[in-house]
């Protein structure tokens, strides 16, 4: 899987989310940073899952991008997502089911185009290539792959500078196949959605960090059987940058997933008991001079915040304070990432409606 961004903090989190969020589990994700200013590094270390991997160069196009995300790649089979994307739960599985069946060379699904105003427009593989070439296919983002080699053949996805678009490179494709008299074939089953880019502004800091959580936790919510580790994870991000912003109510239904989704892990009991105590709360995570000016309107006492929390949980939060300010400041321990180091932010953002998990088409081979 190659995701290519640039400047796209505000989204690729999602679709690195939507990868790991399948249920096809055998997936590598090869995120290429082209020259990004913003903080797309760190939406998609966010994660921190030992299946992605993060590649960063200076600027030199989406498709010298993608290129450079296939000659780093290992799998066998080959998908390109904008970061923008995010796809069905069953989309990797159902692809490799069509592949097993049918011992295409190309295979391609179709996907919907979701509109600034929410709407959507279905859009389907369609008859593409010359005469003696021609194959029903879809070359969009995520609605097709192929494997390493063949990509490779054909010279992949262009070269710094190129705006070589998908479609010119399918042609390519098409020719190959031909070439090698294999096989192309197509599901009408929609397993990809295409989002229109929203140019309003995006929030930064903690802000920014609580909708990455919160779409990384949607992702894992499209899943039957969501990762405990990866679902600990992102409702911890969340957790805290949202105790951070003092919004004490999301915190605490954070913090509660956390501890639920690991119950015997310490630490998410203790985060989600400090969470309850406000000035226990402030002293660990807020920002080092902003306790006096969230203490100046803070209208609850320690007491009346201690009396909400039971007793042997206010106990455990203060007897585990020392490591959990350590701790909570870098989010828990983390898988590492290859090849880069881990950056001190992490996270997720807004995600709209999921898409269904698409029922086997009754035309399509198994």
């Amino acid at each position: 899987m190659i995701i290519a961004v640039q400047d796209r903090e505000d989204v690729v989190g999602r679709a690195v989310a939507g990868v790991l969020a399948q249920t096809f589990v055998d997936v590598e994700v090869v995120v290429v940073d082209d020259g990004s200013t913003d903080d797309s590094v760190a939406a998609a270390r966010a994660v921190a899952d030992s299946r992605v991997r993060i590649v960063r160069q200076e600027r030199a196009g989406i498709a010298a991008a993608r290129t450079s995300g296939l000659q780093r790649a290992t799998g066998d089979w080959i998908l390109v997502l904008d970061p923008d994307d995010e796809v069905a739960a069953g989309w990797l599985a159902r692809m490799g089911r069509i592949i097993d069946a049918t011992g295409a060379a190309l295979v391609s699904c179709a996907g919907e185009h979701r509109h600034l105003d929410a709407s959507t427009s279905e859009i389907e593989p369609m008859p593409v290539g010359p005469a003696g070439m021609r194959a029903t296919v879809s070359f969009r983002t995520g609605a097709f792959t192929t494997t390493r080699d063949r990509l490779l053949e054909v010279g992949g996805f262009g070269g710094p500078g190129d705006s070589e678009s998908l479609t010119e490179v399918g042609l390519r494709l098409l020719g190959s196949v031909g070439d090698h008299g294999a096989k192309v074939t197509h599901t009408p089953e929609v397993l990809v959605r295409w989002n229109e880019r929203d140019v309003g502004p995006v929030p930064e800091g903690d802000a920014l960090r609580l909708r990455w959580a919160l779409q990384g936790l949607e992702a894992l919510a499209r899943t039957p059987i969501p990762d405990g580790d990866m679902l600990t994870r992102y409702a911890t991000v969340g957790g805290v940058a949202a105790a951070r912003m003092r919004d004490r109510k999301e915190a605490r239904r954070l913090l509660l997933l956390a501890r639920r989704a690991q119950p015997t892990e310490i630490k998410n009991w203790a985060r989600w008991a400090v969470a309850w105590v406000a000035p226990l709360s402030d002293r660990i995570w807020l920002p080092a001079g902003a306790e006096a000016l969230a203490a100046s309107d803070d209208r609850r006492s320690v007491a009346e915040d201690v009396a909400a929390v039971p007793d042997h949980l206010v106990v455990d939060a203060r007897a585990g304070l020392d490591d959990a300010a350590d701790d909570v400041h870098v989010l828990g321990p983390l898988l590492p990432l290859a090849e880069e180091p881990a950056d001190d932010a992490a996270g997720m953002v807004a995600a709209g409606p999921a898409l269904p998990t698409p029922e086997p088409a009754a035309d399509d081979p198994r």
